[in-house]
């Protein structure tokens, strides 16, 4: 979105760039703006851009859940695209909103809720 560096590390690791960008916002509001933000230059400067008609390799698109579904789907979603059972990434979750604080968690919930697709499936 801004120097593709979230699109560029989802292609490296053949997964939606979404959950590249909600992991970058979460951590961006958990360690603080000034940290993750002299981080993102720095990638930046040091990572070439990609060449002009390089294959981008086809990975699995990031879909909100409606079978593992509790509030809005994204960590029953998470489960699916780490194989995993559903209970660990909700427990992980909680986990996490405790040790932030809530507030970063829960934004980052809300955004995700609100620009992840919802599964046609």
């Amino acid at each position: 979105m801004v120097a593709g560096i979230c699109g560029g590390l989802g292609n490296y690791f053949q997964i939606d760039s979404t959950v590249i960008r909600l992991l970058f916002g979460f951590f961006w509001l958990f360690t603080g703006i000034v940290p993750l933000t002299l981080a993102y230059l720095i990638c930046v400067i040091i990572i070439p851009l990609e060449p002009i008609g390089a294959e981008v390799l086809p990975h699995r698109r990031f879909f909100r859940s409606r079978k593992n579904k509790m509030i809005a789907g994204i960590c029953g979603a998470l489960s699916e695209t780490w194989d995993i059972d559903p209970t660990i990434v909700r427990l992980m979750t909680v986990l996490l909103c405790f040790l932030t604080g809530f507030l970063p968690l829960a934004i980052i919930y809300c955004v995700g809720w609100a620009i992840i697709p919802q599964s046609t499936a």
